[in-house]
């Protein structure tokens, strides 16, 4: 019988481990790594809530670009510890999906660039939101990519959620997705798409979930407005 090497095991994801994470027997073969419990993500009150902020903009200074700064901001001035990443800045390559996030380094990525953060920062997180534009319904390219990096936070094993079958997910924290899609004129069909494509993410990632789709060009006044609705609704 085929032995797998045990250092996949005592090594595990790197994702909440050490100062922020405590190590919790998982059920399943060793080899996929452990499941691990991050104590902070869980709100305990022993350390600030976190926040991750994907901006999935185009260019610096486009409305997405505006609106993931406007959020970041939002979220610091009320006490969050508040992460954030622009794609249209950051190295990140594509999923090359060669499953070594499964079985050869469990939970972490075998790209060397900054996509390598996009799971841990995403995993450490009670809210994780993601901003783009909108293509045609869904995400524009560069965004894409950054999200399909969240692959390392799932399990290659397999379960039944919500009558359906989905790979298990590697940790047990899962943070409130939020989803802030923008376009620049009304469109019923692309939104009506985007909305339909985020609950899909969010059943693949088992939260709960917000999307809310802005068009436009808004003001601070009234981006702010908006961004106490969305944020308010679902975590105060």
């Amino acid at each position: 019988m085929f032995k797998h090497p045990r250092k996949y095991f005592i090594n595990g994801p790197r994702v909440g481990q050490g100062r922020r994470g405590v190590v919790l027997p998982s059920w399943g073969p060793a080899w996929f790594g452990p499941v691990v419990h991050n104590p902070c993500a869980m709100g305990d009150g022993t350390c600030p809530r976190r926040a991750f902020v994907l901006n999935g903009s185009d260019s610096p200074g486009d409305m997405p670009d505006r609106i993931s700064a406007a959020l970041a901001r939002y979220l610091l001035d009320r006490g969050w510890h508040a992460d954030r990443m622009d794609v249209h800045t950051a190295q990140i390559g594509m999923c090359r999906v060669c499953n070594a996030c499964a079985f050869k380094t469990p939970g972490e990525c075998a790209l060397r660039d900054d996509g390598r953060d996009v799971p841990r920062l995403m995993a450490q997180s009670d809210l994780f939101a993601f901003v783009s534009g909108i293509r045609f319904g869904g995400y524009p390219a560069a965004a894409k990519r950054a999200l399909e990096r969240t692959l390392p936070n799932v399990h290659p094993l397999f379960m039944v959620y919500r009558g359906e079958m989905h790979h298990r997910l590697r940790y047990a924290h899962r943070p409130y997705l939020v989803f802030v899609g923008w376009q620049p004129f009304p469109d019923a069909e692309a939104r009506c798409l985007y909305t339909r494509l985020t609950e899909r993410n969010a059943i693949n990632f088992q939260a709960d979930h917000r999307t809310v789709v802005l068009e436009g060009d808004l003001a601070p006044e009234a981006l702010d407005r908006e961004l106490a609705e969305l944020v308010g609704e679902g975590i105060r």
